[in-house]
């Protein structure tokens, strides 16, 4: 499903949470890619995504700046973890570098994104 395309909420607008949700969606996808006795690390991967993009959604529909750097912040560290899940799951051999890459590369690109926005409002 599709998230509506009418934008009536500050989010809509920014591309960081277009972003996150797409890696929310990816790491969906890989999870359910992981082996049988992987639940603790799927678990924190999946609660890791999900937090960063309602943490940027959140970010966005606060009105002070102080509360919005915050939001920001702690998103930008919900993608770290989010990354570090995706490395320890290839190291550790659940899941396929060749698959990963595109996360870690949309995490990347996302925590850039925080990065600017946190300055933004400094």
């Amino acid at each position: 499903m599709q998230p509506d395309t009418n934008p009536t909420f500050p989010h809509h607008r920014l591309d960081a949470y277009r972003v996150a949700l797409e890696l929310a969606v990816e790491v969906r996808r890989l999870v359910a890619l992981m082996p049988r006795g992987s639940g603790p690390l799927a678990d924190q991967l999946s609660r890791a995504a999900l937090s960063a993009a309602l943490l940027v959604a959140e970010g966005a529909n606060r009105l002070g700046a102080g509360e919005k750097r915050s939001r920001f912040s702690l998103a930008r560290g919900e993608i770290g973890e989010c990354a570090a899940a995706l490395e320890i799951a290839v190291a550790m051999r659940l899941l396929d570098p060749a698959s990963v890459a595109p996360a870690l590369e949309r995490a990347a690109r996302l925590s850039a994104m925080l990065t600017g926005l946190i300055a933004r409002f400094q």
